[in-house]
């Protein structure tokens, strides 16, 4: 199983991402919305130490400070 984490503002951007790179097959979780980007970087620190093996998506520099904030989890089964 691959477990991908991180934060966005933009969630619809996100899934596009997911799908092209990753494929449809998986479940993707939204987390929110936080009302700051410290709040979502504080579950974030959380998520990652309680989950084990995962791959972090780093959020790029993104507009509207102000803006909400979303944490996800995307899990993709592997084919064994």
């Amino acid at each position: 199983m691959k477990i991908i984490i991180g934060i966005t503002q933009e969630p619809a951007k996100l899934k596009e991402f997911l799908f092209l790179h990753h494929g449809k097959s998986g479940s993707v979780t939204e987390v929110g919305p936080f009302l700051s980007k410290m709040d979502a970087l504080n579950w974030l620190v959380y998520l990652k130490s309680v989950i084990g093996d995962f791959e972090e998506i780093i959020p790029k520099l993104q507009s509207g400070k102000d803006s909400i904030w979303y944490g996800f989890t995307y899990e993709e089964v592997a084919d064994i």
